[in-house]
């Protein structure tokens, strides 16, 4: 075994100019052989990267100690005011229970999960809990977020502090921006002290003996909830089974030569292999925030080793920036050759160059790729000038745009693998664009990797769900009703003349339709709502998003905020005054309110969001659900999210069309409330539902039209019209 005197060990790592995990991490666990540990959070992802020094560890005859925060969901938050208690450690069990249940459940943690069970029954891990009481500084609702690690192996020791977490982001190149400072004990007399005095800190912790701060052994019933899934005999063979699958990745990975390169998860994996599969064409429905742009580029890598010339589609220039950006370094090792075009490059029409470019590539070029807006792709000159056939690779990011009138004449061109990304990738109330991007791309590949899915293998953030309904106003219901009727003596006279007069009145009606919507999504009482929620839950430091309708509603919103008592409170919208991208940038920094239209809604990447407040309305399931991704992205100290959803709501006597008002609210709150942590806050939806005769089931029918598009909105009108 070497000793740790033994490696170059440095002063202090930073990402992403340090791979902190092969650097430092991996080699300084694989030379030890006693491991403390006092974190914030803590999760057996970590095992995703460090098998081989696991193994390594336990074979030196390892012990590791963990001191972590115990986690809890927004409605048990408030054990955290008066710090350890029995409620507080049934609360923090039932959540470890919780959590290690969804991992067992996953097909990529099961592992993981199973050789840290096994690896607690061998007593090689054992895990406290501290709490922090009112007692430590009269500041509640805090969280032990101390972290500190030391390492020996019998005769030295390494100290690190700093921001990193034993998480897949905390350690991985392409996760979160972290750093960490090191002191050893063969260096100097100062970093001797300073390792001193962490060592006690540390056995201080341990034995409860730190002022305000409560340690106390992991609850019995979690543990022993954890050590039943053990299997001691096989977690060897487990690890060896993982090593063998991140070979598979990376080949793969663009970035497996760099150091710290990126390598595709479980979920990404199983969808190129199932994508190559079906031929190389297919789309991949997976959820926002796990990964859709890396498992493109592998399927990109791939297909530059087949001799192929990648075309990549964007529907905005916001998302052609970031694709840039991910292309150019993926592929920096490479010598890729990449023509943008659209969003202010013009040059690829200059002497026919998008021509050359697509040609078929000789065997000995270097790799060519082209990316291009949705808006340019689709015009003459980008469809005329590009050279067509099977050597072109079609990557479309937000594919179900491709299916909007404007768009689809790309889907005529000829290529040859396509692969489009979308976590919606059918269109909303446009059947017909959707059968086009089907018939085009082939197929869904199968299985969709959804928000419950992504949440189990810990890509995505569990969130809790909370619903606020509101009532609209006599003139706003007066409003609503006369707009209904007017709908319905159209309707009625539409179906009556026939085929012309559908033709005819097909644009007024959708124009009634959207009055209509429009009331519901700047419903005033929702102002009030606003401000009551952000005053009673918004602290400072976190980063909230509230999603508005319109640039009225966003004023309306902020200026509530503002009087409410609430100040750095941001807008972000695309007729803003000021940079857009110091905005959030300032933001991302120091915390705040955001307050936003539908902008935020596609592209834009805020991982440190924990709070979502949802004043739009809307019915279109890309909508809400690209909402809902925004705040659910990892973060380091991110362990649960929250959203907080404001439903119109008819009054319980009202005689009217209340039924319609609620119909198109369900569908959102079907989507998120089943998926949350505490799936019961939908219950009184489901009352107020069942008080006016609405079927719950039959909220599948209030989806709206994509805005995008004028497909066809046949299920609305059919339920107004009745």
């Amino acid at each position: 075994m070497a000793s740790l005197s033994d490696l170059p060990i440095r002063k202090s790592y930073h990402k992403p100019e340090n791979d902190i995990a092969r650097e430092f991490y991996l080699p300084v666990m694989a030379a030890s052989t006693g491991y403390d540990r006092a974190v914030g959070f803590f999760s057996s992802s970590i095992y995703l990267l460090a098998w081989k020094s696991l193994k390594q560890f336990v074979d030196n005859g390892g012990k590791m100690r963990m001191i972590c925060s115990p986690v809890l969901s927004d409605e048990d938050s408030e054990a955290l005011y008066s710090g350890y208690s029995a409620r507080a450690e049934n609360a923090a069990a039932d959540a470890i229970i919780r959590d290690f249940d969804q991992m067992m459940l996953s097909a990529t943690m099961m592992k993981p999960a199973v050789v840290l069970a096994s690896l607690v029954q061998m007593g090689v891990v054992d895990c406290k809990l501290a709490w922090i009481g009112t007692e430590a500084g009269g500041r509640p609702r805090r969280l032990f977020h101390d972290k500190v690690g030391i390492l020996s192996d019998g005769e030295n020791h390494v100290v690190f502090k700093g921001s990193m977490n034993e998480t897949w982001p905390g350690l991985s190149l392409d996760g979160n921006l972290e750093s960490v400072d090191v002191y050893v004990s063969w260096r100097d007399a100062g970093e001797q002290e300073r390792i001193h005095e962490e060592v006690e800190y540390f056995e201080r912790l341990w034995r409860d003996d730190w002022p305000g701060v409560s340690v106390v052994p992991l609850p019995d019933n979690a543990r022993h909830h954890i050590i039943s899934a053990s299997e001691v005999s096989k977690w060897s063979s487990y690890v060896d089974e993982i090593n063998l699958e991140m070979e598979e990745a990376a080949g793969w990975s663009p970035e497996a030569s760099k150091p710290g390169g990126r390598l595709p998860r479980s979920h990404q994996l199983q969808a190129l292999e199932a994508w190559t599969a079906a031929g190389r064409r297919g789309i991949l429905e997976h959820a926002t925030g796990s990964g859709k742009t890396f498992t493109a580029l592998c399927a990109i890598n791939d297909g530059f080793r087949r001799g192929e010339i990648p075309l990549v589609l964007v529907p905005s220039e916001l998302l052609l920036v970031q694709w840039e950006e991910e292309l150019r370094l993926a592929f920096d090792r490479s010598g890729l050759q990449l023509l943008v075009c659209g969003g202010g490059h013009a040059d690829w029409h200059a002497q026919a160059r998008l021509r050359g470019w697509t040609r078929k590539p000789s065997s000995n070029e270097p790799p060519r790729a082209v990316l291009a807006t949705l808006q340019t792709a689709s015009s003459d000159r980008f469809i005329g000038l590009c050279s067509q056939g099977s050597h072109l690779l079609l990557v479309a990011d937000e594919v179900h745009r491709l299916g909007a009138p404007g768009t689809r004449r790309i889907m005529a061109m000829t290529t040859g693998p396509r692969l489009g990304l979308s976590a919606t990738p059918r269109r909303a109330g446009d059947p017909d664009g959707t059968e086009a991007v089907l018939d085009y791309f082939e197929r869904i590949i199968q299985p969709p990797f959804g928000v419950q899915e992504a949440i189990k293998s810990g890509a995505l953030t569990p969130y809790a769900y909370r619903v606020y309904p509101v009532h609209l106003n006599d003139s706003e219901q007066a409003e609503w009703q006369k707009l209904t009727d007017q709908f319905r003596r159209l309707y009625a006279k539409t179906e009556a003349g026939g085929d012309s007069a559908r033709s005819l009145n097909a644009s007024r009606l959708k124009n009634l339709l959207i009055q209509r919507a429009r009331i519901v999504k700047t419903a005033a009482g929702k102002l009030d709502i606003a401000a009551r929620v952000l005053r009673t839950h918004y602290q400072v430091g976190q980063r909230w998003i509230v999603y508005c309708d319109n640039q009225v509603q966003v004023q309306q919103v902020k200026t509530a905020i503002l009087n409410s008592g609430l100040e750095d409170v941001y807008e972000y919208h695309s007729s803003m005054s000021g940079d857009r991208k110091s905005t959030l940038a300032q933001f991302n920094a120091l915390g705040g309110i955001v307050v936003s239209i539908r902008c935020l809604d596609e592209g834009v990447d805020i991982p440190a969001v924990s709070h979502a407040l949802i004043l739009a309305s809307s019915r279109n399931p890309r909508e809400f659900i690209q909402r809902r991704g925004r705040v659910l992205r990892r973060a380091p100290g991110k362990a649960l999210a929250f959203i907080h959803d404001v439903i119109v709501a008819p009054h319980a006597t009202d005689a009217g069309d209340g039924d319609s008002i609620l119909l198109g609210e369900i569908a959102r709150a079907i989507e998120f409330g089943s998926h949350a942590i505490n799936p019961a806050s939908v219950t009184d939806l489901k009352i107020l539902a069942a008080k006016i005769g609405l079927d719950w089931a039959e909220a599948d029918h209030g989806i709206e039209v994509d805005d995008d598009q004028d497909g066809d909105f046949e299920s609305e009108v059919t339920h107004v019209g009745r």
